[in-house]
């Protein structure tokens, strides 16, 4: 009798020690996990955009050489990308570490540019290819109902040229008084004085029938904060002549 007692006692012993190993364990997991989503980033506000519009060739630049390597381009020298913002809160020029552009066609080829936020620029910050500096320089913020207009410089139909000649670095996106990024009623966003340094990378610039993607990258460098995507479309009818505004 006294054995058969003492095996019950134990049998419960042991089921009381089990139940507590498995309390503790679960409680020490939760910890972890509940310490290892602390430690994530806070997803990043909801912004919304409308249908995005990448144009290219709809403008060319003010220079006489622009199409001096092709005196009868298909279209002006200047891309153009609308970003018409819907639903979210207002940008801040200064939340901005960059805007990425980046592109693919079917053939596998394509690129990307970079603007810098021209706050990591001074008055004389050097241009890339040409012996000047970035001269003034400015921010602002875009909010909803503001459509957000990037203008890229390339230099596919130009010969000569400091330093962005094709023939010497090949068919980019290159620095120029073009290069702009501007909000509702040409405000600016991202706008130096002079030439505007941007970093390309890549095969070539857009081209018609380009899968586009347009990121908001934060000050880390790392962390989008807002992303849209478009196909690239070729402009129609004789580009225009554009004139930036300063400042």
């Amino acid at each position: 009798m006294d054995g058969s007692r003492d095996r019950g006692v134990t049998t419960v012993v042991a089921t009381i020690l089990m139940v507590a190993i498995v309390v503790i364990i679960a409680a020490t997991i939760g910890v972890v996990v509940l310490d290892f989503e602390s430690e994530l980033p806070e997803p990043q506000e909801l912004r919304g955009f409308g249908d995005a519009e990448v144009t290219l060739g709809p403008e060319h630049r003010a220079w006489g050489g622009w199409n001096s390597l092709n005196q009868n381009p298909p279209r002006g020298d200047i891309d153009v990308i609308r970003l018409p913002y819907i639903a979210g809160s207002t940008f801040q020029g200064d939340e901005i570490g960059s805007i990425l552009i980046r592109w693919e066609g079917s053939d596998g080829e394509g690129g990307q540019v970079r603007f810098l936020n021209p706050n990591r620029f001074n008055a004389d910050s050097n241009q890339k290819f040409h012996n000047d500096d970035v001269g003034e320089f400015c921010t602002g913020n875009f909010g909803v109902g503001e459509t957000l207009t990037i203008r890229m410089a390339h230099n596919r139909y130009q010969a000569g040229g400091t330093g962005t000649d094709v023939s010497d670095i090949g068919e980019q996106y290159v620095e120029s008084n073009q290069n702009d990024i501007a909000r509702g009623g040409d405000e600016p966003f991202f706008r130096v004085e002079n030439r505007y340094p941007v970093d390309f990378t890549g095969d070539r610039p857009m081209e018609p029938g380009d899968k586009v993607e347009i990121l908001f990258i934060g000050v880390n460098d790392e962390q989008p904060i807002a992303r849209t995507s478009a196909v690239a479309t070729a402009a129609t009818g004789e580009p225009t002549e554009r004139d930036k505004p300063r400042c």
